[in-house]
């Protein structure tokens, strides 16, 4: 069975398991802050190692998330160390969360600037897509700066790309210039 399909049926199962329980919000919380204690290089090897065992793994689980965490969530990370698939939280955390926002309709969107965005080319931009008759209740924008821009904007979001950057200009000219 493929990676992206063991890490979304994961992810679906603690999505329903969430939704049933009326946990959704919480468990999401939970995995937030697990993708982001993952990035820690030592739990990270702790986690992945294969001398390590599931119970050993699951007591450190249990010591630094157990006061915080939902208990679904505890129970879902058992689950996951007991069929030795730990190793793949930081997958299933994406699919989780892609799953997440395809069910509350949230629409991630990348804008890529020369210099940082202000909140209100963010406020415009996010008010634009929900106008534009997109089935979306959210739009949750990623601001990246990348100064070989020059100036304008990248917009990415739905497999799509819209380029009004002045670098994204100047390529088009020198490409119809070459033809």
């Amino acid at each position: 069975m493929s990676l992206h399909r063991i890490t979304s049926r994961y992810a679906k199962s603690l999505i329903d398991l969430a939704r049933e329980r009326g946990s959704l919000e919480q468990v999401k919380g939970d995995f937030e802050a697990l993708k982001k204690a993952l990035q820690n290089r030592d739990l990270w090897l702790m986690v992945k190692s294969p001398i390590i065992h599931g119970d050993k793994k699951m007591e450190i689980f249990k010591a630094i998330f157990g006061q915080t965490f939902e208990e679904l969530t505890m129970l879902f990370l058992k689950v996951l160390t007991d069929k030795g698939r730990e190793k793949l939280l930081p997958e299933i955390a994406d699919a989780f969360f892609e799953q997440y926002r395809r069910e509350m309709k949230i629409l991630p969107v990348k804008l890529t600037t020369a210099t940082a965005a202000d909140e209100d080319l963010i406020a415009a931009i996010k008010e634009k897509i929900l106008s534009s008759g997109l089935d979306v209740k959210r739009v949750e924008v990623e601001n990246i700066v990348n100064p070989d821009l020059i100036g304008g904007f990248q917009l990415e979001f739905g497999g799509k790309v819209l380029d009004a950057s002045v670098s994204g200009h100047l390529n088009k000219l020198r490409h119809n210039l070459r033809k």
